[in-house]
C-alpha cells in the first residue's frame, strides 16, 4: 500500500480526539521533560561564557598585608622578570579604597564606615598567556603567598565549576527521569489507541496491510503529542533565557552574562528534535510491540 500522508494525519488527529485526557498527560510529560532538560542546557552556557569572559581578562593579584611600599616595590621588580609576566601593576592601599569607591559608587554604604587598612597593598600581574595563571600563583606560594592572599582566574574557574558542576547534572538527571516517563506515556497513549482500534487493525491486516501502513498513524500520533510538548517547553526555554539576561544586567551588573551565549535558534531546533524523538520512539515500540503479537 502507498504512503498517503493525508491519510496518516487524519487517522493520528483521530487518535488524538479519541484519548484526550491520555495525550494531554502525554504532552505535558514530555514539556517538562524538555523543559528541565532545556534550562540544564541555559545553566552551561551562561557558565562556559561566563568562565570564558574571565579568562580574556587573567591577572593574578598578589595582597601584600602590612607590607611596606618598599616591599611591595621588590616584589613588583622582581615579579616583572618572570617569562609569563606582561605587566606588573602597583596597587597602593589608597588606590585600592579609591577603586572600591568607584566599583560601588552608587552603595555608599558598603564604604562609609570602612578604615583604609582594610584594602591591603598589591600588585596586579597580567600574563603573556592564560595558561600560565595556575604557574605564577605557585611561584608566588614559594615566596610565602597563601591562597587567602591571591587571588587569580583559575580559582573563579574551579568554583564555578564545583558549585554547577551538581546542578548541571542534577538537572540532566532529572531530564532523563523525565525522558523515561515521557516515552512510557506517551507508549500508554498509543497502546490505548491501538487497543480501541484493535478490531480494525485485524481487520488491516488480513485484507494485507503491512506493519509499516498500520504503525504508521500511530507514530504519527505519538510524534503530534511530543511535538506540542517539545515546543511549547523550547520556546518557554527561550523566554526564560531572554528573562534572566534582562535581570542579570541589573541584578548582576559586575558578572559578564552575555546576550550570545545561548544560540536561540540552535536550542529550539535541539529541544524540539529531542522532543519528537521521545514521540517517534514511545510509539515505534507500542505499536511494534502490538504487531508482534498478531
Amino acid at each position: 500500500m502507498r504512503f498517503n500522508l493525508g491519510f496518516f494525519l487524519a487517522e493520528a488527529l483521530k487518535n488524538l480526539r479519541l484519548n484526550v485526557l491520555m495525550s494531554i498527560t502525554a504532552v505535558t510529560t514530555t514539556f517538562i521533560c524538555i523543559l528541565v532538560f532545556g534550562l540544564g542546557l541555559l545553566v552551561s552556557a551562561h557558565i562556559q561564557s561566563i568562565i570564558g569572559s574571565v579568562r580574556e581578562d587573567v591577572s593574578v593579584e598578589a595582597f601584600m598585608p602590612n607590607a611596606t611600599s618598599q616591599e611591595v616595590e621588590a616584589l613588583a621588580n622582581e615579579v616583572e622578570t618572570w617569562p609569563e609576566v606582561a605587566v606588573v601593576t602597583r596597587v597602593s592601599e589608597e588606590q585600592a579604597f579609591a577603586e572600591f569607591k568607584d566599583k560601588f559608587e552608587d552603595q555608599p554604604d558598603l564604604y562609609k564606615d570602612l578604615d583604609l587598612g582594610v584594602f591591603p597593598p598589591s600588585i596586579q600581574i597580567q600574563l603573556e598567556d592564560p595558561d600560565s595563571a595556575g604557574a605564577v600563583a605557585e611561584r608566588l606560594k614559594e615566596q610565602g603567598f597563601t591562597e587567602r592572599n591571591l587571588s587569580y582566574p583559575q580559582q573563579t574557574i574551579d568554583r564555578l565549576n564545583s558549585i554547577t558542576s551538581y546542578v548541571i547534572w542534577g538537572l540532566y538527571g532529572a531530564t532523563l527521569l523525565f525522558l523515561v516517563a515521557s516515552v512510557l506515556l506517551i507508549s500508554n497513549a498509543i497502546r490505548l489507541s491501538i487497543f480501541a482500534r484493535r478490531k480494525e487493525i485485524e481487520v488491516m491486516k488480513l485484507v494485507g496491510a503491512s506493519d509499516g501502513f498500520v504503525r504508521t498513524p500511530f507514530v504519527f500520533e505519538g510524534l503530534l503529542q511530543a511535538f506540542a510538548g517539545a515546543s511549547l517547553a523550547a520556546f518557554t526555554v527561550i523566554w526564560i533565557n531572554l528573562l534572566f539576561i534582562d535581570w542579570s544586567h541589573n541584578a548582576l551588573p559586575y558578572v559578564p552574562i552575555s546576550n550570545d551565549a545561548v544560540n536561540a535558534f540552535s536550542t529550539l531546533l535541539l529541544l524540539i528534535a529531542v522532543g519528537v524523538g521521545i514521540g517517534v520512539i514511545g510509539s515505534f515500540l507500542s505499536v511494534t510491540r502490538f504487531l508482534k503479537k498478531i
